[in-house]
């Protein structure tokens, strides 16, 4: 029984949800942004006028006026993001029950059977097109392949509203030609790594002896090749099943730049509070801690230390992660973002350990202390309780664990 993948795209997913409810807004240059005010002021998705005008998301709010200099741009309301993101995975599981979601606005429908073949996906692919827009008012674009990295590229090649099928019989034609950026996880850096050993095409790569792709890029070499050559056995994540996570962590353009160490402890136990908290909710505990640095000149660098235990407490992964700022920062050199995340993780205990240690013992003290304030949080909010130090900076202590986290599961190939 050969397999038939589809993948969804809502078409200019927050635009579109936002001009739902403003029918005038259609026909205006419409982009929604983040908050300016703190640093996060970039297109996170943009209508087809403001697109067929310049405007590309990833752009700063300054860059798009510069192309549009009429642009509307409004907030996200991620309350109706998510609730439109809900329905329409709600009519998904009319077609299967193996729906795999890539975001709030992208999903994988696993629609094979003993008789489905790739033209029926594409026929299945159209109803559910006109499904979605008959009963919600959102456009999906789709893809149609035999594969999820084939059918994602797919979903890209009409919009919006369309349907491509990429398959074996037609990748020479229809894949091949395409630019290696479009392939799935494929950023800038990558595809400038790529450019400069002269792979500039997705046919190319999928040339290349995976070996060869592995003495440059590692591990993440053979994943290129395999997605390349669109090599994905693995079935379709059905979207009840728990995803097996390899980290979870946070990170956060700060309100202004940190340039002391009292600004940096501000924003670190935050982060370090909102990655425990997940943690606790999703009941696992981690060994390695990672602390992601970005300068004043947009520059990334991450530093690690692995534990020699198992935590899930943010005072563990303060102590771990402020010990490596002060390594590896000179106080006074402007920070413009800092990202906390946990690593080897495992699943928490049910019952604690005691012990007669010390060092065991204040962390048993602090376990409980966590436990207590995630109870009152989850009872009365947030920010109903939170550490003094919090308070001396209320810009920088608004990061909330509720809105702004990541869960990274395991890598999409092993």
């Amino acid at each position: 029984m050969s397999k038939v993948v589809l993948h969804a795209d809502l078409n200019n997913f927050y635009a579109s949800v936002a001009c739902l409810a403003h029918p005038e807004w259609r026909e205006l240059p419409l982009a929604v942004c983040g908050d300016p005010t703190l640093r996060h002021g970039i297109v996170l998705a943009k209508n087809m006028p403001a697109k067929r005008k310049g405007v590309i998301t990833g752009q700063a709010i300054w860059q798009a006026r510069q192309s549009c200099p009429d642009l509307r741009t409004i907030a996200p309301d991620f309350d109706e993001v998510l609730r439109y993101s809900g329905i329409v995975r709600g009519i998904f599981s009319r077609y299967t029950n193996r729906v795999q979601p890539f975001g709030v606005d992208e999903a994988w429908l696993d629609v094979s059977g003993p008789q489905v073949e790739i033209d029926d996906g594409f026929c299945i692919a159209n109803h559910l097109r006109h499904t979605v827009r008959e009963e919600t008012g959102l456009t999906l674009s789709v893809g149609v392949s035999d594969n999820r990295v084939f059918a994602k590229l797919g979903s890209d090649l009409k919009k919006p509203d369309g349907v491509s099928v990429v398959c074996a019989q037609n990748r020479a034609r229809v894949l091949d030609p395409l630019p290696v950026s479009d392939l799935l996880f494929v950023g800038r850096a990558t595809a400038k790594k790529l450019h400069a050993i002269g792979i500039f095409t997705i046919g190319q790569l999928a040339e290349v002896d995976p070996g060869a792709l592995k003495a440059v890029f590692g591990k993440n070499g053979m994943m290129l090749s395999r997605f390349a050559r669109g090599d994905d056995t693995a079935s379709v994540i059905a979207e009840d099943m728990q995803p097996t996570m390899k980290s979870i962590g946070n990170s956060i353009t700060t309100a202004h730049d940190i340039t002391t160490l009292h600004d940096a402890r501000i924003t670190l136990y935050g982060l370090c509070e909102s990655v425990a908290s997940r943690m606790r909710k999703h009941h696992v505990a981690g060994r390695v801690v990672q602390l992601s640095i970005r300068n004043a000149t947009l520059d990334w660098y991450q530093r690690r230390q692995k534990l020699s235990f198992d935590t899930d407490s943010s005072f563990d992964l303060f102590v771990t992660t402020y010990a490596l700022l002060q390594a590896n920062w000179q106080e006074g050199a402007p920070l413009r973002s800092l990202g906390v995340s946990v690593s080897a993780l495992s699943p928490a205990g049910e019952l604690m350990q005691l012990s007669f240690l010390p060092e065991d013992a204040l962390r048993q003290k602090h376990q409980i202390l966590e436990q207590t304030i995630d109870h009152i949080r989850d009872r009365y909010g947030h920010f109903a309780i939170q550490r003094a130090i919090m308070l001396s900076d209320r810009a920088l202590g608004k990061i909330n664990p509720e809105e702004e986290h990541v869960v990274h599961p395991l890598p999409f190939f092993k």
